[in-house]
C-alpha cells in the first residue's frame, strides 16, 4: 500500500495491542478497507469487536442501530501495520467507554451529596426552543431528582469529584428524566501506555469537537492556513505528500479557539465526485506540524468510511431525532450542497502559516499548558479511570477526558445544545461576530 521511504516507528507497547485478536478475543477480526485509486495512499483498517453486551452485563439491551452499533475501531497511517494496531487501539477505547460496574456508581440527588461534584447544570444543554420540540428526545435537569455519579479527578482544582456517569459512559439507559440532559458520547475518550498520554490525547480531542461545533454552527469566517512543504519535518512531509498527491484539493483553516490549543479545520474538494463532492475533519494538537499531518489521515479515512455509508444507504437528509454519526456528513457531501459551505470557501479572509498558531513553550509540560490554558477561560478539565481488565493485560490505560463547558459535537439535529453559554461567548473572545439562536446555522453537521 505504502509507496514513499518514511518509515513509521512501532513501539512495542503498541504492538502488545495483537494480544487482543482472537475469534475470542476483544478484537474478533481486523480487515484492511480499500482505498479508490485516485485518493491518497494510506493504509485504513477497521477492527472488528461484534456485540459487546456478550461480555458486559451492564449492556442489557443492544442492537446494531447506527447509535449503538458503531463500536468498531478504525485506523490510518501510512503503512499496514501501524493502521491495524491503531483500529486496535480504537476498539480497546470504544469497548471501554461501555464497560461500568453499578457498584462503582453513586445514586443520588445533587442535593442530597456530601461530597465534591460537578452538576449537570454546568454541562452543555439544549436551549428551551429545543427542548419544546417534540422531536427533541433531551430534558431540563432537575437537581431535585437522583441521578448516577461515578468518581474524577479534577486536573485543575486537583481534588476528587464526582460527576455524571451519563456524562462518562456510552449507551447507559437513563434511570431518571434528569438523566436526559445528555447523551453519551466518544468525546475525550483515549487509550495509551502511559496515562498522561492518554489524557492529554483525550483532552485534545475535546477541544477538538469544541472547535468543530463552533464552526459550523457559528458559521465562522476563519482564517486560511497555508503550508511550506519544505519546511515541514520529515514525518508531516511524508503525510502532507500522500494527502496532496491526488487530483483532491485541501483547503485549511486555523480553526484555534480561545483555548489557545491549535486546531486545522479542513475542507477536501472533490469536483468529479457524484457523492462525495465536499467533505470535511478538523485536528487537535500542540503541535501544529503534527496537527497538519493527521489532518490528511482523517481525510483519507473519513473518504473511505462515507463510501461504505454510500453503498450501504441512501443519501437522504437524515432525520432530526435520531443519531446520525455519518449521515449529515453524506447529505452534505453531494455537489449540490456545496453553498452549505460558503462560509469557508468564498469571500477574502486573512492567511496564516502554521507558524503563527500557537504552541507550547520549550521545556513546558504539555498537559499541565493545556490544562492552564482551558482554566483561564474559565473551564475545568476532569479525568475518569475507565481502564477495564483487557486494556490492563496489554499495558493500557483508558482515560474519558471531560471539560463541561466545551461545546459537544451533536449527531441529532433537535438536539445541539443552542442554550450553552459558550457558543455565544467564544465567538466575541475569538474576534468574530457572534450570531444568536435564531441565526444559528440551520444544517445539519457535516462532521463525522
Amino acid at each position: 500500500m505504502y509507496l514513499g521511504t518514511h518509515q513509521e516507528h512501532i513501539s512495542d507497547e503498541l504492538r502488545a495491542l495483537e494480544n487482543l485478536v482472537s475469534p475470542y478475543g476483544l478484537i474478533s477480526h481486523t480487515a484492511s478497507l480499500p482505498v479508490r485509486e485516485g485518493e491518497p495512499s494510506f493504509a485504513v483498517h477497521l477492527s472488528h469487536i461484534g456485540d459487546p453486551s456478550m461480555a458486559l452485563a451492564n449492556l442489557d439491551v443492544w442492537a446494531h442501530s447506527e447509535d449503538m452499533g458503531n463500536v468498531d475501531g478504525a485506523g490510518t497511517a501510512l503503512t499496514t501495520e501501524r493502521a491495524r494496531l491503531i483500529s486496535i487501539a480504537e476498539g480497546l477505547e470504544r469497548y471501554s467507554t461501555c464497560a461500568w460496574s453499578d457498584d462503582e456508581l453513586v445514586t443520588a440527588a445533587e442535593n442530597d451529596l456530601d461530597e465534591e461534584f460537578v452538576s449537570p447544570s454546568r454541562w452543555p444543554r439544549c436551549s428551551p426552543a429545543e427542548l419544546a420540540r417534540e422531536d427533541c428526545n433531551l430534558a431540563e435537569y432537575d437537581p431535585s431528582v437522583p441521578i448516577r455519579w461515578v468518581r474524577a479527578w479534577s486536573l485543575t482544582r486537583r481534588v476528587p469529584v464526582l460527576v455524571p456517569a451519563i456524562s462518562v459512559y456510552l449507551h447507559m439507559p437513563y434511570h431518571s428524566k434528569s438523566e436526559r440532559f445528555l447523551r453519551g458520547i466518544t468525546t475525550g475518550a483515549a487509550v495509551h501506555s502511559d496515562v498522561r498520554a492518554a489524557v492529554l490525547n483525550g483532552l485534545l480531542e475535546v477541544v477538538e469537537r469544541d472547535a468543530i461545533a463552533l464552526v459550523w454552527l457559528q458559521r465562522l469566517r476563519l482564517p486560511e492556513l497555508t503550508v511550506a512543504p519544505e519546511r515541514l519535518d520529515p514525518s508531516t512531509h511524508e503525510y502532507y505528500r500522500a494527502g496532496t498527491s491526488t487530483d483532491l484539493r485541501v483547503r485549511l483553516y486555523d480553526a484555534t479557539t480561545d483555548f489557545g490549543v491549535p486546531v486545522i479545520y479542513a475542507v477536501q474538494l472533490a469536483d468529479a465526485d457524484p457523492t462525495l463532492a465536499q467533505i470535511v475533519a478538523a485536528t487537535c494538537d500542540i503541535s501544529p506540524e503534527r496537527a497538519l499531518g493527521k489532518i490528511y489521515r482523517e481525510l483519507s479515512s473519513l473518504r473511505v468510511a462515507l463510501r461504505g455509508y454510500v453503498a450501504a444507504f441512501d443519501t437522504r437528509q437524515p432525520d432530526r431525532d435520531k443519531v446520525s454519526v455519518t449521515g449529515g456528513a453524506v447529505y452534505n457531501a453531494a455537489p449540490e450542497r456545496r453553498g452549505m459551505f460558503d462560509f469557508l470557501l468564498e469571500g477574502e479572509r486573512p492567511t496564516r502559516g502554521l507558524d503563527e498558531l500557537p504552541t507550547v513553550p520549550e521545556g513546558a509540560d504539555a498537559l499541565d499548558t493545556v490544562v492552564s490554558r482551558l482554566a483561564e477561560r474559565d473551564a475545568e478539565v476532569l479525568v475518569v479511570d475507565i481502564t477495564t481488565d483487557e486494556a490492563r493485560q496489554v499495558g493500557m490505560r483508558a482515560v474519558k477526558v471531560l471539560v463541561p463547558e466545551a461545546m459537544p459535537v451533536s449527531f441529532v439535529h433537535s438536539e445541539r445544545f443552542l442554550g450553552t453559554p459558550r457558543l455565544y461567548d467564544a465567538p466575541r473572545a475569538m474576534g468574530h461576530p457572534c450570531h444568536g439562536e435564531d441565526e444559528i446555522n440551520p444544517e445539519h453537521q457535516p462532521f463525522a
